[in-house]
């Protein structure tokens, strides 16, 4: 008898995408989520999730907090510091003279489907005031000056904000509090195939700096990325 976990040559096994998708949503939700909550998120019965919940469990992928709340786990945390190390390893030495010259928190973005994904944060050495953020968050491409430029760019669609517009105009898109409440960000795209972006490169503050210097240090640091990625090979 086959087992209902493939119904034809093509499909993947069930109960894997099932436990993809509570990482995936567990993902989203840093403070964790209860089983109820994850109920209603997947509309799956109450018996599936807590069985992949204890599988999750058991490989560390998934850790209960004292409140009975689950979030991810430290093997995926482990798993995702990983990835794309060789890229933050190129691109430490060019982010962190960016953070030093602005005096601002420097991120690396990448696209994510249709979110941006943080995949290294360098702070300033010398500031009184720093804003860290997490490696693997993620906010909608729409939001924030890096999600907006990696949409700037990009070729223009149909509906898309006007601040995206203009940032493939001017060449960098500026936010205002869209992701962290009162603070500042200016992002540059970083294509490394033209009119193609998939990462961009921004800094974050508490206040505004001058948007025409820092954009081209911000763009100066993303053209020697690009040009360091190339020729190391990395995502070719």
């Amino acid at each position: 008898m086959e087992s209902n976990e493939q119904t034809g040559p093509r499909r993947g096994s069930q109960t894997l995408a099932r436990g993809i998708s509570i990482l995936s949503v567990l993902r989203d939700a840093p403070d964790g989520l209860s089983v109820a909550e994850l109920v209603r998120a997947l509309g799956l019965p109450r018996a599936i999730v807590t069985r992949l919940l204890t599988t999750l469990e058991e490989a560390r992928f998934v850790e209960r907090t004292g409140s009975r709340m689950y979030r991810l786990g430290p093997e995926l945390i482990a798993l995702g510091k990983a990835v794309r190390s060789d890229l933050r390893e190129i691109a430490a030495t060019v982010l962190r003279g960016l953070a030093d010259k602005v005096g601002a928190t420097v991120v690396l973005v990448m696209r994510d489907a249709d979110h941006a994904m943080v995949i290294s944060v360098v702070e300033p050495m010398r500031t009184d005031l720093r804003l860290s953020f997490r490696l693997g968050s993620r906010h909608l491409l729409h939001q924030g000056a890096e999600g907006m430029a990696i949409l700037a760019g990009n070729p223009a669609v149909p509906g898309e904000r006007k601040e995206v517009t203009e940032a493939r105009r001017s060449g960098y898109a500026v936010s205002v509090g869209e992701i962290l409440a009162g603070t500042w960000g200016l992002a540059v795209p970083m294509p490394l195939v033209p009119g193609a972006a998939t990462m961009s490169v921004g800094v974050i503050c508490a206040q505004a700096l001058d948007e025409l210097k820092t954009a081209a240090l911000v763009a100066g640091a993303a053209r020697e990325l690009v040009e360091r990625v190339s020729l190391s090979g990395e995502l070719s």
